[in-house]
């Protein structure tokens, strides 16, 4: 990825002020997807006393967010389904977005969010529609 790509992105990230509240980390940008983490603490946790169901999509949502904007263009959500599949108490849940097409005006991002020993914890896939050229 370009120097140019990789400041716009780094600036992107610094600017947003909803990513930093929720804790949300980037790890790593490429044109293929990004990975993203974010630490459990108690502002994270539902009244069951695990991760709530938004921050795992919000998470998610973040890191289809930057898979798809790897390209240097602009993108929003269009439309996503999201599963959410076992409860995180605590550590840190990583996810790992996948591009999986990518057209003039849309890009497709599959979502797989693990926890600490590597187990599937919520899964989703992103449509992402472009507002750039």
């Amino acid at each position: 990825m370009s120097k140019e790509l990789l400041e716009k992105l780094r600036r992107s990230y610094e600017a947003n002020e909803f990513v930093k509240y929720n804790h949300i980390v980037i790890d790593d940008i490429e044109v293929s997807g990004a990975t993203a983490h974010i630490d459990i603490v108690p502002e994270t946790l539902n009244v069951l006393g695990i991760a709530h169901g938004g921050a795992h999509f919000s998470l998610a949502d973040t890191c289809a967010g930057y898979s798809s904007r790897a390209d240097g263009r602009e993108y929003v959500t269009q439309q996503s389904n999201y599963y959410f599949l076992k409860g995180a108490k605590s550590g840190r849940i990583t996810a790992k977005g996948n591009v999986i097409k990518r057209t003039r005006k849309f890009c497709v991002v599959d979502v797989d969010v693990t926890d600490d020993s590597g187990e599937l914890v919520s899964r989703g896939t992103f449509n992402y529609y472009c507002v750039s050229e």
